[in-house]
Formats: structure tokens, C-alpha cells, sequence
């Protein structure tokens, strides 16, 4: 009599060796891409400074508004190799104006600007 299957007695497939040695290969890939971090842009770094700076003058002109003081704005941190320029001290008046005045980040050329209106005292983000 002869079997359908002629590899009788042995058996197709991975063992419990090889198997753990695919999960283990794997772990060590990421473990390693796991210590570099998630890729990093700086033009996204800036571009989330910026928009920490416009939350900076809100918060500051709705402090000013609710307290009936002027508030003048402090600026949060912004990356080391970024280029900041302040045109001055911005400073949000009660009736909710300001003082005008903008913040500029360089990235290399690629700049974000960040006005205060005097008159209305809404920031305003604008660049590439």
C-alpha cells in the first residue's frame, strides 16, 4: 500500500527554534528603531513654535481682558537653532488692544512671522 503523502513520518512547517529566532531577530530590528525616535523636521518644530507664540499673545490678551491690567507677553522657549527676532515688549491692553509688535522664526531662510495687532490685538500667523 502506498500513502497519498510521501514524506510520511515527517512533517511540513517551522520548528519552536526557528520560530523563536524570527520573533527574537525582530525584537532586536525594533528595539533599534525604537531608539532613534520618531524622524524629526524642523520646518514642523518651527512651525509648532510659532503657533506657541500666537497661544502665548492669546492667552496673554484674555489675561488682560478678565483682569483689567495690561499683561505684557512672555514668550515661551523656542528650539536653540532657531532664529528668533522680537520687534520689542507686546503688551495687551483691557479693551483687548496691544501694543503691535511681531516675532519672527527663522528656520534656515524659511521664516514664520507672528503679529499682534495693534488695533484688535488678534495674533496672526503668517509665512511658507
Amino acid at each position: 500500500m502506498t500513502s497519498p503523502n510521501k514524506n510520511t513520518g515527517k512533517h511540513s512547517g517551522f520548528t519552536l527554534l526557528e520560530m523563536l529566532i524570527v520573533i527574537l531577530v525582530m525584537g532586536l530590528i525594533m528595539a533599534v528603531l525604537a531608539g532613534y525616535g520618531p524622524p524629526k523636521s524642523h520646518w514642523l518644530e518651527t512651525r509648532a513654535a510659532a503657533r506657541g507664540v500666537a497661544a502665548a499673545m492669546v492667552t496673554a490678551r484674555g489675561q488682560a481682558i478678565t483682569s483689567g491690567e495690561a499683561v505684557t507677553v512672555s514668550l515661551p522657549k523656542v528650539p536653540t537653532w532657531l532664529g528668533e527676532t522680537v520687534s520689542g515688549p507686546i503688551t495687551f491692553e483691557p479693551d483687548g488692544s496691544s501694543s503691535g509688535g511681531t516675532v519672527v522664526l527663522d528656520d534656515n531662510g524659511r521664516e514664520l512671522t507672528v503679529t499682534a495687532d495693534w488695533l484688535t490685538g488678534q495674533a496672526r500667523l503668517s509665512g511658507q
